[in-house]
């Protein structure tokens, strides 16, 4: 299963080595590049990518957007988690305990 294994809130997500945030140049949207191609971002997920600084864990960069956004971390969460789970899955993101 190894992929599929819940997040763990207190791990600290970071980007894989591999992996660029960046912004397109031609239309200014935020993107994360990495040797196999282009995502092109939300901006939820841009929000959620800059929090993955290898140093906040899952809790922090739920707190933080929550208070960004004015909105309860509950509301959130299943986004956020979701979103760290796909990114984790493709590779793009790398969890330290």
């Amino acid at each position: 299963m190894g992929n599929m294994e819940p997040i763990d809130f207190e791990q600290r997500p970071a980007l894989a080595p591999r992996a660029r945030l960046r912004l397109d140049a031609v239309r200014n949207e935020p993107v994360l590049l990495y040797p196999e191609g282009v995502l092109k971002l939300n901006e939820t997920a841009h929000a959620i990518l800059l929090r993955c600084d290898g140093k906040t864990p899952v809790t922090g960069i739920l707190r933080g957007l929550a208070e960004e956004y004015g909105v309860a971390e509950t509301d959130l969460r299943g986004d956020v988690l979701e979103c760290l789970a796909d990114l984790r899955h493709r590779r793009l993101l790398v969890f330290t305990p």
